[in-house]
């Protein structure tokens, strides 16, 4: 009897781990509102009136560079068409410009963080991500910024933060509780990508944080699902037709 009970324990830590991917830690009630498959709307025009009904829409609804000491801010200016009821999520995209390396200052961030909050008021499924990649030097400066998110940010609205796929692999160093939901990137990979293809094929992301949900690129060759929500990136406007294709069966989920 006392081995049974040890045994469904066990089960039963190991499904928390499962549905959320974050050591047990109980889902954001947010995400679970959001759909299984999630597209981005990049900053162009886009009309995606034709999406079906359990698709939803994250859309970059700002963008910002850090050049030197600026923080440039820039609203979404492209239109975008939805069908009515769509579940969205506003996206805030931070470039670090390669000509004049940023300062990273502490005004720098707290630009981040105030512009990420007023965007976080314009989603209607109460989740705001951010699309920051970063070099690694650049690293603590995007874990202190993410760190004054999550404290400044209404606890009703789920954070959740892009990141390259080799942060959910071997080059682990995401800070866990600062983020609802982190979504590696499993595209645009760099030097390796084959390599790292067959392993996320065999095993998917190594680290927990990771599992919840994952994008995929409408013009790479396809990659088994690896998560339970799939956000799909596009270099050029959606069509019906390109998004049919995304939905084919290699990517379907793992089971």
């Amino acid at each position: 009897m006392q081995r049974l009970l040890i045994f469904l324990l066990a089960c039963l830590a190991c499904s928390a781990l499962r549905a959320d991917g974050h050591a047990g830690r109980p889902a954001h009630p947010a995400l679970a509102q959001l759909p299984a498959r999630m597209l981005w709307a990049w900053e162009r025009p886009e009309d995606l009136r034709w999406l079906p009904a359990d698709t939803g829409v994250a859309y970059v609804a700002s963008t910002m560079l850090l050049r030197g000491e600026e923080a440039l801010v820039h609203p979404r200016t492209a239109p975008l068409l939805l069908r009515e009821g769509a579940a969205l999520v506003p996206v805030l995209h931070v470039d670090a410009s390669w000509r004049v390396p940023p300062a990273l200052s502490a005004q720098q961030s707290a630009r981040i963080v105030q512009e990420l909050l007023r965007v976080a008021q314009r989603g209607n499924r109460s989740v705001v991500q951010l699309d920051f990649e970063v070099r690694r030097s650049q690293r603590p400066f995007l874990a202190q910024t993410m760190a004054e998110i999550r404290r400044q940010l209404d606890p009703r609205i789920a954070l959740s933060v892009t990141a390259l796929a080799s942060w959910c692999m071997d080059d682990a160093w995401l800070p866990a509780g600062v983020a609802d939901e982190v979504v590696p990137m499993a595209f645009r990979m760099g030097p390796g990508q084959d390599a790292l293809r067959q392993r996320l094929h065999r095993q998917g992301f190594t680290q927990p944080v990771c599992r919840a949900a994952a994008g995929y690129a409408s013009d790479e060759p396809p990659l088994r699902s690896v998560a339970a929500r799939g956000y799909y990136f596009s270099p050029r406007p959606w069509t019906a037709a390109s998004w049919r294709a995304m939905q084919s069966e290699p990517y379907s989920s793992i089971p």
